[in-house]
């Protein structure tokens, strides 16, 4: 009894496991049919342009051709003309169509229709012609032609490339009969469309594979960049931009005041006596404390501004196009709004107060970055200095812009 218990876990681990694999690779699939849907548009858009002057100029070539000396002949002429026009047709309305959906950012339902449409359309181009050709040739060229052509030019799922492989073969075993009086010729091109449908398959298959790897591929890449790149830039406990990307920020900031000549303001914020919530309370305590703090000023600032974690319980604010006094106002509102917010982590609730600096980039010069940091941070440890929880400017500081200038 118990080995039978067990057998059954260990089966239904196993069942567990393949079902899990089976739904990822569903999913992975599906991932990436709308990156395969935006290459096949532009495949469908080049093989247009390349399609519609050839299908004219067989169309000529049959329309002023002396092949009509008897009733065989001229079936097989008209027929041929009338494959190449209609096909003409389409590819001129694929043409208009893909050509204004090429350049789209995100795959819409016309891209996936349009791509089984211009491959099915394909494949009854290429039967319709060796079905006409068969009443003066026996070889079925273009129908192997029109399987590596699909196999080689389009990315599709197996399951649909095999649906549209076997659904043509069948139209292509009953149709040539209609044009084959020979029992052994035809025999023979039957079994000779199964080996042109088995390379179109395998190259679609093949082509499919390549693609759906390296597409996975580059989307993991991308995400490790992307997991490296916030590690580098941006705080692990608040998800704010760190110093680093601030840097970076300002750089960019001093450029576009250059350019535009607007002011902007770095305010710097620190949490009042923080060292006595962490001895009392504990770090886990103080570091949601930051967390929630850090989510009260990105909910109170701009889009256009940038909060970001300094260090500790520091913050920076970066404000483009704010005047000092605009910085002031703002600070001032953010000293209120977290002087009134309670911080409730577990049991525990508490109360916290900061202390602001503010300072302008205005008359600070691009090649000493310092010196943003250094004002907003002198306007800060004079709030300090005059009792916590207050607000000051740079312009306060005695004699603050003067030792700016010496550095």
């Amino acid at each position: 009894m118990v080995v039978n218990i067990k057998n059954f876990q260990k089966k239904f681990r196993l069942f567990a496991v393949m079902k899990r694999k089976i739904l990822k690779a569903f999913h992975d699939y599906n991932s990436v049919l709308g990156e395969c849907a935006h290459i096949n548009t532009r495949r469908i858009y080049y093989l247009s342009i390349i399609a519609i002057p050839l299908r004219i100029i067989n169309i000529f070539l049959f329309t002023f051709t002396k092949s009509n000396d008897t009733q065989v002949l001229k079936t097989w002429s008209q027929g041929i003309i009338a494959s190449h026009f209609i096909l003409l047709i389409l590819m001129i309305v694929f043409f208009l169509t893909t050509h204004r959906l090429k350049n789209r950012i995100e795959p819409n339902t016309t891209m996936f229709v349009l791509q089984y449409i211009v491959v099915v359309v394909i494949m009854a181009s290429g039967i319709a012609i060796v079905t006409f050709d068969q009443l003066v040739t026996t070889n079925i060229t273009p129908f192997l032609l029109i399987c590596i052509i699909n196999g080689v030019i389009f990315i599709i799922r197996p399951l649909a490339s095999f649906i549209i492989y076997a659904t043509s073969y069948v139209t292509y075993y009953y149709l040539i009969a209609l044009t084959i009086t020979d029992q052994q010729v035809l025999l023979s091109n039957r079994v000779n469309g199964i080996t042109a449908i088995g390379i179109g398959f395998l190259l679609s298959f093949i082509l499919w594979h390549y693609n759906y790897t390296n597409i996975i591929q580059k989307r993991r890449i991308e995400i490790q960049q992307k997991q490296l790149e916030k590690m580098a830039y941006y705080d692990p406990l608040t998800d704010l931009p760190n110093r680093r990307l601030l840097e970076k920020l300002i750089k960019r900031e001093f450029s576009s005041m250059k350019r535009y000549g607007h002011e902007t303001v770095i305010i710097i914020l620190d949490i009042d006596d923080f060292k006595k919530i962490n001895d009392t309370y504990g770090h886990p305590v103080g570091d949601n404390i930051l967390m929630q703090l850090a989510d009260l000023l990105k909910s109170n600032v701009r889009e256009s501004d940038t909060v970001s974690r300094f260090g500790g319980e520091e913050f920076i604010i970066l404000m483009p196009r704010t005047s000092l006094e605009e910085g002031y106002v703002f600070a001032e509102r953010l000293r209120k709004l977290i002087m009134e917010k309670r911080f409730t982590i577990g049991t525990v609730t508490l109360g916290i107060t900061s202390s602001f600096g503010v300072s302008s980039m205005r008359d600070i010069s691009p090649q000493a970055l310092e010196d943003c940091y250094f004002l907003a941070d002198k306007a800060l440890y004079l709030a300090k200095q005059s009792g916590k929880n207050r607000v000051k400017k740079a312009s306060e500081s005695a004699g603050m812009t003067d030792s700016c200038k010496d550095l």
